[in-house]
């Protein structure tokens, strides 16, 4: 849990910080908000009051050193939206409202989430401004693309408060992972026995997103290398795209170099047809199709892996699993396996264990996979 304290500035976007106070509250942060004078001809203090189940603050009417005893309170100070107007005036020091003074008297982690017109926010005089910014530590989450309140099309638009969030979680977390460099293959492959159909199976890539979202918020730089999933991608990873089993090898192989740390968390098919036709197969009493095996990406990464820590999952039945995973780790000469049920696959909750090379076991039962994902990583930081 942490103290936030988000500044609110003017900007039809300004309906987002409610949902951003909503969000904060369900992950358990404790969350104070400054609003800039003209912000509340949009949305009444009193609101952000009752989401955020504290005052919120305009002027010093109540406290002359709001200025100081707010940011003093915060570990993160967010700004969103963050207004054109605001942002330059928190980069050229101009101390004119409540919300300007606090970010000029906070010594914490800053962010600011811009929203404006594209060519406001394009224009050279507030690029300048925002390099002033970055070059000081300041976090800017940047603004999407889309279609903007004007009717242009361009980079504008306030960040969605998935990412903000996102960047939240990044801020209150140490970064003991600073310049580790973390591969992970995700979700599910598929093997075409034709152009419309295909072998998978039921991996949604919950788990590896979460996991790539939790080495993000310690620091590290992330690359996915993902197959079919169906969960939300996590926001400012670099993520490769592929189909088959081959093209999932092909990429691991590609950027195996540069990793520290390799997470081999995709459920990858074990075989695929001999051939595949051209066309659509026609419906038949009987069909015979001959399957050949996939190579075995994470067999070929624990031949070459070096100094990685390699991280593998074994998906067995429950009976099975200690023994199959032991002998998983062993011959994949793996330094971590990461053993899930059946049930796992696909669902939300999370019930496992991991065992370490050197014989360690941690048992894991987490009400989702984003906590269980940040377990396992703390597991890891530990071990290593």
């Amino acid at each position: 849990m942490a103290k936030v304290l988000l500044g609110v500035s003017s900007s039809i976007a300004i309906y987002k910080a409610c949902e951003i106070v909503r969000e904060l509250k369900k992950a358990n942060h404790e969350v104070r908000v400054v609003l800039s004078p003209f912000s509340q001809r949009f949305i009444s203090p009193l609101t952000f009051g009752a989401l955020s189940g504290n005052k919120a603050y305009v002027d010093w009417e109540e406290d002359p050193l709001l200025h100081i005893n707010l940011p003093r309170w915060s570990e993160v100070f967010l700004i969103a939206p963050c207004s054109i107007n605001t942002l330059s005036k928190v980069a050229l020091g101009i101390g004119d409202s409540l919300l300007t003074t606090c970010a000029l008297s906070h010594k914490g982690v800053l962010m600011l989430a811009p929203a404006g017109n594209v060519e406001m926010y394009k224009n050279p005089a507030i690029q300048e401004n925002l390099r002033k910014l970055k070059e000081r530590g300041v976090i800017i989450i940047e603004p999407e693309e889309g279609k903007l309140l004007c009717e242009e099309e361009g980079q504008g638009r306030l960040a969605s408060v998935e990412r903000i969030l996102d960047w939240v979680e990044y801020a209150i977390r140490p970064k003991p992972l600073k310049g580790k460099r973390v591969l992970i293959t995700v979700g599910a492959t598929r093997e075409f026995i034709d152009r419309v159909r295909f072998i998978s199976n039921f991996s949604s890539g919950l788990m590896g997103f979460s996991l790539a979202k939790v080495f993000r918020w310690y620091g590290a730089q992330v690359k996915v290398i993902a197959g079919f999933t169906t969960a939300k991608e996590p926001p400012e990873v670099e993520i490769i795209k592929v189909v088959s089993a081959q093209e999932m090898y092909q990429e691991v192989m590609k950027h195996l170099e540069d990793a520290h740390i390799v997470v081999m968390n995709a459920a990858v098919a074990d075989y695929r047809p001999l051939e595949v036709y051209s066309g659509k197969l026609k419906k038949q009493e009987f069909m015979e199709i001959k399957l050949v095996k996939n190579p075995d990406i994470l067999e070929s990464v624990g031949k070459v892996k070096g100094k990685r820590f390699l991280v593998g999952f074994a998906l067995e039945e429950r009976e099975n699993l200690k023994e199959n995973a032991l002998k998983k780790l062993s011959s994949k000469n793996l330094d971590l396996v990461v053993a899930n049920p059946l049930e796992s696959m696909g669902s939300e909750a999370y019930e496992g264990f991991l065992i370490f090379a050197k014989g360690k076991r941690v048992d894991i039962k987490a009400k989702n996979k984003l906590e269980a994902g940040e377990r396992i990583v703390m597991e890891i930081l530990e071990y290593l």
